[in-house]
């Protein structure tokens, strides 16, 4: 039977050789007598996780080596299979806070440097953490114009000590020779790369914005609010449910009038925000419960908005939970009626 088959390959779960158990098999033969290759396509499942994966081997006339069996005497031939596992063998997984990172922009470079990780191309990832490094900067100094001027700005803010400096140093140059001079690094000094540019990112980007989110979980001081044991008060759904009673009539609020602006609007819970969606997401709404504030961010030029300072904010470098360039800070139902014009401007062009 199919099940009592089994073979050993590298499974992506286990991140090792493992026996799997072949689930099904096509096999097939090209060429002629002298040329040819045979082709096997197998469907496996790992028999410790159970992880199922499609493996493609290749074996060409060429790479068969013929010889006379040591035990038996007899002409024998041993042959070198070219094998590619589908989903590819993962290099190097994202990092846990991979989905914390605040701007959509940084995370979409990521995904992309992981991905070319399993292709192997590895001028890819290289020059894409110096894309990185850039896009690092602009969201935390602004665009100072060019990479040496962006890493002395962030020196300067003190966000950069000279260690760190001297540590990204030779990071910036693996990036240049990738780009200009076709050099790849090999495995073990892509994991250095990626090592330092995370650690800079997550440093920098994701642990303020993860310490905000601890801010809303703890109970404030003298503030009457008391944890719910055994409940933490981790995502936008949990912060929505504790909210005091005057803030969630805000959030109420804005969302029965999101959902009104047609049949065709969807809610889309994610880990820090409610993302509202047409096409594409026209609103992303977090709550705040220690600040007693909803913030909603909309698709929206803020260069072509009268900016209201006390309510309003352009966050294109600015990195932040949610998709939107246009941050709006509630405190009140009033402030709803305020921007419900661009609220539905937003809904109209997603």
């Amino acid at each position: 039977m199919t099940e009592d088959r089994i073979e050993r390959f590298f499974c992506n779960a286990c991140k090792q050789k493992t026996k799997h158990f072949i689930r099904g098999e096509y096999n097939k033969h090209d060429g002629d007598a002298a040329y040819w290759y045979k082709h096997r396509m197998l469907i496996i499942e790992c028999c410790g996780c159970e992880n199922l994966e499609l493996v493609k081997m290749t074996l060409f006339s060429e790479d068969v080596e013929y010889f006379d069996n040591p035990n038996t005497g007899e002409p024998d031939s041993e042959g070198k299979w070219d094998e590619v596992i589908y989903p590819p063998v993962t290099y190097r997984n994202p990092p846990t806070w991979f989905e914390d990172l605040p701007d959509p922009t940084l995370r979409a470079i990521s995904d992309e440097i992981y991905n070319s990780l399993q292709t192997g191309s590895n001028y890819l990832a290289t020059f894409g953490s110096r894309t990185l490094i850039d896009r690092l900067i602009v969201l935390t100094v602004g665009d100072k114009g060019n990479f040496p001027k962006g890493l002395q700005a962030l020196q300067d803010g003190g966000m950069l000590s000279q260690h760190e400096r001297d540590i990204l140093n030779p990071v910036v140059d693996a990036g240049n020779a990738a780009a200009h001079r076709g050099w790849a690094p090999t495995k073990e000094q892509i994991a250095v790369i990626l090592d330092t540019v995370e650690g800079l990112i997550h440093r920098l980007l994701v642990l303020p914005k993860l310490a905000e989110e601890l801010e809303e979980a703890v109970p404030s001081r003298g503030g009457g609010g008391k944890a719910k044991a055994g409940k933490p008060v981790v995502t936008v759904k949990d912060k929505i449910d504790a909210a005091p009673k005057d803030l969630r009539a805000i959030y109420d609020e804005l969302a029965g009038k999101l959902r009104a602006l047609g049949d065709d609007v969807t809610v889309h819970p994610q880990k820090h925000y409610m993302a509202f969606r047409r096409n594409r997401n026209f609103a992303s709404v977090q709550i705040y419960n220690q600040k007693r504030v909803v913030r909603v961010y909309l698709n929206l030029d803020p260069d072509a908005v009268e900016l209201d300072p006390a309510m309003m904010r352009d966050v294109r470098q600015i990195g932040h939970f949610g998709t939107g360039d246009l941050e709006i800070t509630l405190k009140s139902k009033k402030d709803i009626e305020k921007v419900s014009a661009l609220i539905e401007t937003s809904y109209e062009a997603s």
